[in-house]
Order: structure tokens, then sequence, then C-alpha cells
């Protein structure tokens, strides 16, 4: 078999199953079971070139393994290698601590095993760049697929977080859980001094129970000048406190901005923030005290999609203004040159406090049909916070208490009160009219999309679309002609002013509309 060419014996190699799969439904997913590829390696040196073209195109490392790992990396294997997944493991914390919220020093000790593990990882792939003596490395897909301590729920060993969820709820454990650290962010630091890397060609990262703030996502996507694609997975979940929430989305758009550059070809972004289950709740600004009427994150969002060669943009969600679209005061026209797709959710909630949906007059008040308003039985007498930490002293085994319902007050998602689903037309139809002027000054667009997911699941998302010629739309919402541009809008018994329509068919040659019932 050694006298095959190389190329047959990795077609050969192709077909052979990597390792057994678990059941999609298991949760926690377990472990990936060991991979059966190895003992082929060891057929002959063919074989191993065409086991290892596989086993090292896409690796996964920890960040408390790089060192190791990165002495397998060598010569044809580091050829082979196209995607990087890392996963960036923070300090393990007693088991008493699983009950205590993050104190600032531990909160510091992260952001430095982040800041660490980020540097290690730059520094190897930059290695990778200068040694001439490899052979040529191909352009890498990274992503930052999890930050997490072994002590995170989920990351402890299988056993133990089965047996700590049983007496936790038995009520034999206490146990914070998520959260223990879901007002924490971790942060990069000493930024500066990450080198550049060419050798990254798109940037994915994943924020998931542990929060990396926002701004540090964009200081790592700025020293990847090649990354064509980058894909941000963040929250902008802060309504607790919302002074940290301004100051994490202004830092954001400080940065994300820098990231308009020829190279930018897709470009998504999920900053996630709940929109209030309680519709009577007057949710927080999150702009910047001292100009409260600016919406930096749109405008630096629109100065990004603004980059020359970008051909799709998606945020889903995001907390956006009209602005987004056409910032007011332009002195000239935008531009996409090459932008093919344009798609946005947007929260029900605007970036200044306000909501762009009201109450539908004609539908009936049930506010008060299955919720109860009596006080936190599980609440003290008096206390102005909503979680409890012992003061005692951060030493302390005494567990820290957190409160459901209260938080669930301070973040107006208690009580539960879903009536808005009528648009606002003062706030809506700016948006709709600078998002119909925008379209006008994409020459390439191929389909664009703007959508609001209800907070109540009963209701069915505010939605509009538009379709360039020749592009088929989503099946059973289509008028089934595909041979010229068109509209969906599946924004039930509301319709746009007739202003925002003829836009569309001025400028992008709309003449069929679907409007959508619900």
């Amino acid at each position: 078999m050694d006298d095959l060419p190389q190329e047959l014996i990795a077609l050969i190699a192709s077909f052979l199953e990597r390792r057994d799969e678990y059941p999609k439904e298991e949760f926690p997913p377990p472990k990936p079971a060991a991979s059966k590829l190895p003992p082929y390696a060891t057929i002959s040196r063919k074989w191993q070139l065409a086991i290892e073209c596989r086993t090292f195109n896409a690796i996964h490392l920890k960040s408390t393994e790089l060192s190791h790992r990165a002495q397998t990396l060598t010569g044809h294997r580091r050829a082979f290698l196209s995607a990087l997944s890392f996963d960036v493991v923070l300090p393990e914390y007693d088991d008493h601590r699983c009950a205590k919220f993050e104190t600032q020093e531990e909160m510091e000790a992260n952001n430095q095993a982040f800041t660490n593990a980020m540097h290690a990882l730059f520094d190897l792939l930059k290695s990778w760049e200068h040694d001439s003596t490899h052979e040529q490395s191909r352009p890498i897909a990274l992503a930052i697929s999890a930050i997490y301590s072994p002590m995170d729920k989920w990351h402890r060993p299988a056993k133990k977080t089965e047996e700590d969820d049983w007496n936790w709820g038995i009520g034999k454990r206490a146990d914070l859980w998520e959260h223990r650290y879901e007002h924490s962010l971790i942060r990069l630091l000493e930024h500066a001094n990450l080198p550049s890397l060419a050798i990254i060609s798109s940037l994915d990262i994943l924020s998931d129970s542990r929060r990396l703030e926002p701004r540090s996502a964009a200081l790592l996507a700025t020293k990847l000048p090649q990354a064509h694609t980058i894909k941000f997975d963040l929250f902008d979940n802060q309504s607790k406190h919302p002074n940290n929430n301004r100051s994490a989305r202004y830092d954001l758009a400080t940065t994300v901005s820098k990231l308009c550059r020829p190279s930018l070809h897709d470009f998504q972004l999920t900053y996630y923030l709940d929109d209030p289950s309680n519709h009577y709740f007057s949710p927080p600004s999150i702009l910047l005290p001292s100009e409260p009427s600016v919406d930096h994150l749109s405008l630096a969002l629109h100065t990004l999609s603004l980059s020359q060669n970008l051909t799709s943009l998606c945020l889903d969600p995001v907390c956006i203004s009209p602005s987004i679209y056409w910032p007011s005061g332009l002195a000239n026209p935008p531009s996409w040159p090459n932008l093919r797709r344009h798609f946005i959710e947007f929260q029900m909630t605007t970036p200044d406090g306000r909501w762009y949906f009201v109450r539908d007059p004609s539908a009936p008040i049930d506010d008060d049909a299955d919720e109860d308003d009596s006080p936190d039985p599980d609440a003290p007498p008096s206390t102005d916070s909503d979680s409890d930490p012992d003061t005692n002293s951060e030493a302390s085994k005494i567990p820290d208490t957190y409160r459901e319902r209260r938080e669930a007050v301070a973040t107006g998602d208690y009580p539960v009160r879903m009536f808005r689903t009528l648009p606002d037309e003062t706030l809506i139809n700016p948006l709709l009219m600078a998002m119909a002027r925008a379209a006008g000054q994409m020459p390439k667009l191929q389909i664009m999309g703007l959508t609001a997911t209800m907070s109540d699941p009963s209701v069915k998302d505010f939605c509009v679309s538009y379709l360039a010629k020749g592009v088929e739309g989503p099946t059973g919402s289509d008028l089934g002609d595909v041979d010229t541009p068109r509209m969906i809008w599946s924004v039930g018994s509301w319709r746009p002013n007739n202003e925002i329509l003829d836009v569309w068919r001025k400028q992008k040659g709309v003449s069929k509309i679907n409007f959508i019932d619900w």
C-alpha cells in the first residue's frame, strides 16, 4: 500500500472515523473520546503524513498546556494547521468559594491569567512567522472558544458536578454557580505589548458564562491586520450596574471603529442585552451622561461597516439607534461599495432608555393574570443590596446570598408584564428611514434585514426584509417572484408610512411588497 500515491492515501485516510460520537442532546457534553486515528500513523511515513494532515488541521489547546503542546507543532504539522481553538483556563478556587461572590483580588488574578495566556499564544504564533527553518504555515482561523476556571459549573469533574448539583438542590450545599461571577468582566491587560499577527485569517471570540470585556475582544482584533472575518459573542448585560454598562459600551465603541480596514470582509457581533420582561420598567440610558444624545457604539459600528471590502455585516442582537445606518449631520452620503448582506437584530429598547414598542390599544389588558407581586419571601426585613455578600472578611466561609427575586426586580425582569407589541412610530420610523436611505448607497446589496425579537415568546418577531432581484426569500413569506427587487414586512397589523416605502421604491427599485399579519 505504501506504493500508492500520497494523494490517494490521503483520500483513503479521509474516510476513517476519527472518534466515537456522543448523542448531541447529551448535556453537559462529555469530554471528547480519544481519537482513533493515531495507530494508522504508524503504518508508514506516507500514512503518518496523511493522518497528521487530519489530526493537525484543526486543534484545540488549553492555556495550561500551551508550552507542552507547542513542542509537537513543528515542521509539516505546523503547515497542516488551519484552525486553532483556544481555551483560557483561569485560577482554580477553593470549594467553599463556590458560595462566595468574586472578590476584587480574584477578578484581578483572572485578568492577569487571561493576559498571560493571550501573550503566550500571540508570542508563539509570532515566532512561527519569524521561523524560516520550517515549512510555510497556512493562514490560521483563531477561536477563543472558552474562558473558565476548573471550579466553574460544567468544568468541575463530572462526578463532582453531579454531586454538587444534587446536594445544592436538597439544601445541603451552598453554591452560587454562575451568579458568583455574572457581574465580573475578564480584561486584557498590557495590550500594547501584544505582537501583530499576519498569520491569523479570522477571529472568533465566544463569551459564555465567563464574560470578556467587550473592549478586550476588539483590542485582540486590532492585532490581527489580515483577519478577513471577525466574530464577537459578547454581553451588554450590566443593567444592574448602568455605570459599568455605559463604560463598557463606550470603550468598545472607541476600539471597534479601528477595525475599519481593507482586509475586513465579514463582521459579526452579538452584544446581548436582555430586554426587560416587565414592560412598565424604565431601562437606564446606556449613553454617557456627558453626551446623553450621542450613541457612540452605533456610530462606531457605522464607521466599521464602511470598510471598503466588507461584504457581510451581521449584528445579532445589539441595542442601536438610527445612526448605525445614517448618522446625523453627514456632509456627504456614506457608501458601502461591496456590501452584499446586511442584517441587524435590534433590542426592543433604545440606547437612551426608551422603548421602540408600545402597548397595542386593541389588545386585552391582563397584567395580573399569572404574577405574584408579593414581597420576596426570602428577603431580609431591610437591605439595599440585591444579592448579599458576607462582609466580615474575604476568608469567611459564611455563604453569600443570591436573591433571585430582587435581582429580577432590579433589572426589570420581575414582575413579568409583556404588552409592548406595537411599534412606536416616533422612534421606529426614523430607524426604518435610516435603513432605507442606507440601502440606497449599497449598489451590490443582495439581502438586508432588520428584526426585533419580542420578549413575549407568544408574539412573532418584528421583521423587515429586502431581497434583490434573483434572491429567494424564506419559504411561505415571499411573493414567489424572484425577478424583481421586493420587500417582506412581517409587522402584524402595523404599516410603515408611504415616505419610507417611496425611498425603497426609488432607490432600490422595489416593486413588490408583502405584508404579513400576525
